[in-house]
């Protein structure tokens, strides 16, 4: 019998501390990643405050986006999402929040409907004033994969004036723009290694004779078709994808022809997937933070040592003034990753730049959050 009322109190506990979770902002895991258990206790916090409340919209936005991040676990979220935007299409139709969201569920695969576009130019037609990083996030992608560049360099300017995008991200974007050549083709994926270069360039009017290209993008008929329309080079013919191999194909197709027609000119981030760029590894040479391509091996160490010592902007990295995206965190890091090979030439031929260049690097690693065990391996790379 004791031991019944044990289990009983304890299951009491145990509700009481599922009942009494806090509901807080849903961000990005881009701004800062939490666990599997965290998203699922805030969708079930924010889910019960959509009960009390079911015209909050701010509630069915956190409510939608802690179901949606459950899936970077591979937790069968695309149920619990839909689920999510079915209750809401329910609660608060024709509002911003419920269109901004079946957008973004439609291009991820759970949608309850298939007009992503209808939702988005819906969203696009009443924008909030106080619009978020997420929001400013989607609509420059929309645009920009639309091949809308008028309304994409408008929400970019806007993006940049509003202040809330990350310094951090923007100096390393800047840096990367700054070791390349004019006229450069800069190549990546990834949200911060691509809508940074967006704002730098409408927002700051800076590296506008470079062109960003977003590798994602480039299934989408309207992205490619602005693409090479302002690259002034043929779209090569193209498979009718039937599966991921004929999508990749078409990928490799379409950057081998840029590669072809700009040659030494292309550059792909060092944050690029490594497997995007295996057909071309041969011929990449690391500059920095920037592996750039060329048929004929040159000198790379010493474009390098010119970026680190004439175009880069490092000594942000020694001191950190606020708090910082974990994608900013990540890129301040990366720096160790890519440029300890100079610390072996310095530490031979010039003492002086050897240890300006070892303190930032470290800087770089120490002042973010990241676990003492991954600065740490971070950190060796320097010894």
């Amino acid at each position: 019998m004791k031991r019944l009322f044990l289990i009983a109190a304890l299951a009491a506990q145990s509700l009481g501390t599922i009942a009494q979770t806090k509901a807080v902002e849903v961000e990005s895991p881009i701004v800062a990643e939490k666990d599997f258990v965290w998203y699922t206790e805030q969708k079930e916090a924010w889910k019960a405050e959509t009960q009390k409340d079911p015209s909050n919209e701010t509630a069915w936005l956190n409510y939608y986006n802690a179901a949606r991040y459950t899936g970077w676990w591979g937790q069968n979220s695309d149920s619990i999402a839909r689920q999510a935007i079915k209750e809401m299409s329910q609660a608060i139709p024709d509002t911003y929040t419920y269109h901004y969201c079946s957008h973004i569920a439609v291009k991820l695969g759970h949608g309850i409907d298939n007009d992503g576009d209808k939702h988005a130019e819906a969203a696009l037609s009443m924008l909030p004033d106080n619009m978020q990083y997420k929001d400013y996030n989607e609509w420059v992608c929309y645009l920009a994969m639309k091949g809308d560049e008028e309304r994409m360099s408008q929400m970019a300017k806007r993006y940049f004036d509003s202040g809330i995008y990350s310094e951090d991200v923007l100096r390393y974007s800047y840096n990367e723009l700054a070791g390349m050549d004019e006229g450069g083709i800069y190549l990546s994926s990834g949200d911060a290694a691509i809508i940074s270069k967006w704002l730098i360039q409408q927002g700051m009017g800076m590296h506008r004779d470079k062109t960003i290209v977003c590798i994602p993008f480039l299934p989408v008929k309207e992205y490619r078709e602005w693409l090479f329309r302002k690259l002034k080079i043929d779209l090569p013919a193209l498979k009718e994808p039937a599966s991921a191999a004929d999508y990749d194909a078409n990928e490799q197709t379409m950057i081998q022809t840029i590669i072809d027609h700009y040659g030494s000119k292309v550059y792909f981030s060092a944050t690029t997937q490594q497997s995007t760029m295996v057909p071309w590894k041969d011929s990449l040479y690391n500059e920095g933070l920037m592996l750039k391509y060329s048929k004929k091996a040159y000198d790379n160490l010493a474009v390098k040592r010119r970026n680190v010592e004439q175009r880069y902007m490092l000594e942000y990295l020694l001191v950190s003034f606020r708090p910082e995206w974990t994608a900013g965190q990540r890129l301040a890091a990366n720096y160790a990753v890519v440029l300890a090979d100079l610390l072996p030439y310095y530490a031979k031929h010039d003492q002086k730049r050897y240890d300006w260049l070892m303190k930032i690097l470290v800087c770089g690693v120490t002042n973010t959050s990241l676990s003492e065990e991954k600065k740490q391996s971070i950190l060796r790379l320097l010894m």
